[in-house]
């Protein structure tokens, strides 16, 4: 069984990966579900605000939200078993929701990813947020675009400029390396495994240059109740992210709060609760990172 470890509380200070904390065979079959029409209702259903959106940054990614709406045993799977129980042994609570899930599948050319912080762009105010992004092909070469994270040493937000930019994603990367950052990368995750991380977590992720289609799953957890909170100012922000916040947000608003309004409650009736408590006695996930090898 993987060993636990001491999980850091602070922001931007919780990220790591978890060995082995699903089944192989049961990742196979979340994948298929990911591969079949909707169970209920239409084959094709309707675009999401949030997937436009995104197409901005990534126009060969095949990104999809919120398919636990659509197959049961889906939601069972991320409300009730394996990404529902990490949660809460990660964020020591019963007092989490699902925010949303997506697919995250590069085909061959599929553009990088640029380096961002989630809480930025979550419409919501006074709750933490966590991220499972589940590999459901070996990450076994840099070619792969494994997810990589960056760690400051004193986790902050980040105010980054350049938008989806080449030039900007390779030059706070060299920036990083050069301050001594503790980067964590995903390069060695097989099926089963996943990595995890909180919502100021900086990350991102190379092109996908391999041969083979790059398949993974997302799955995003709130922690607590807060507020809804759509247009925040930034006045100090570089405009280009000033309008990805915006655009992001509101693609957000759209798919995972339709309805609600500025300083409505969350979470609405649109975000279930999980439904497993932390397991302190059979922890089943592991919290030893994956380090990045010499560059």
């Amino acid at each position: 069984m993987p060993r636990a470890a001491h999980v850091p509380a602070a922001c931007g200070d919780l990220q790591g990966v978890a060995r082995g904390f699903c089944a192989k065979n049961k990742i196979a079959r979340i994948a298929e579900l990911l591969a079949s029409p909707s169970g209920q209702g239409s084959s094709h259903p309707r675009t999401s605000g949030l997937e436009t959106s995104v197409l901005e940054y990534g126009k060969h990614w095949d990104f999809r939200e919120n398919l636990w709406r659509q197959h049961p045993e889906l939601e069972r799977w991320l409300l009730e078993e394996e990404p529902a129980q990490l949660a809460a042994d990660l964020l020591k609570s019963d007092r989490i929701w699902l925010l949303r899930d997506q697919t995250y599948f590069k085909p061959p050319g599929s553009e990088h990813t640029p380096w961002h912080q989630d809480a930025l762009f979550i419409p919501v105010e006074g709750c933490n947020f966590l991220t499972l992004w589940v590999p459901m092909t070996p990450i076994e070469k840099r070619s792969d675009s494994p997810l990589e994270y960056w760690q400051p040493p004193n986790p902050s937000c980040h105010l980054l400029d350049g938008g989806s930019a080449i030039e900007s994603f390779r030059s706070y990367q060299q920036r990083w390396q050069s301050e001594k950052w503790t980067q964590i990368t995903t390069l060695g995750l097989q099926p089963g495994d996943c990595s995890y991380h909180d919502g100021w977590t900086l990350h991102g992720s190379e092109g996908h240059h391999a041969e083979l289609d790059r398949l993974a799953f997302v799955a995003v957890y709130g922690c607590g109740e807060g507020q809804l909170k759509v247009a925040p100012s930034m006045a100090h922000a570089p405009s280009s992210l000033r309008s990805q916040v915006r655009l992001l947000r509101q693609g957000l608003h759209q798919s995972c709060f339709q309805g609600l309004q500025d300083g409505d409650a969350v979470p609405g009736h649109h975000n279930p609760w999980i439904r497993c408590c932390p397991n302190r006695t059979l922890p089943i996930h592991s919290t030893d990172p994956l380090s990045a090898p010499p560059s």
